[in-house]
C-alpha cells in the first residue's frame, strides 16, 4: 500500500495485490471509501446490503462503517480514497 496523501481525514492511496497474496480480504470501513479500479477484478460483499462486481475502470463508493468482504482477482490494484 502507498499513501499518497493525507490530510484533515483524507487519505488516498494505492493498493497493489500480487500473485500469491490472500485474493480474500475482510475490511470495516472507517470513513467512506471511493475506489477505482485499476488492474483485476473484485467482488465485494457488503453485510447487510449488495454485492459490487467491479472490474477495471469502474468505480464504486463505499459507506462509512461498511463490514465488507473482497474476492480479488490478482494481479489487483487500486486507487482509494477515504474521507
Amino acid at each position: 500500500m502507498h499513501i499518497l496523501c493525507t490530510g484533515v481525514s483524507v487519505y488516498a492511496g494505492l493498493s497493489r495485490f500480487v500473485k500469491g497474496s490472500d485474493p480474500i480480504v475482510r475490511w470495516t470501513l472507517p470513513d467512506r471509501e471511493t475506489i477505482l479500479i485499476l488492474e483485476g477484478k473484485a467482488r465485494i460483499e457488503l453485510a447487510g446490503g449488495p454485492t459490487l462486481e467491479l472490474k477495471v475502470g469502474d468505480i464504486a463508493s463505499l459507506p462509512k462503517g461498511a463490514d465488507t468482504v473482497w474476492h480479488l482477482t490478482l494481479p489487483f490494484r487500486e486507487f482509494w480514497v477515504i474521507a
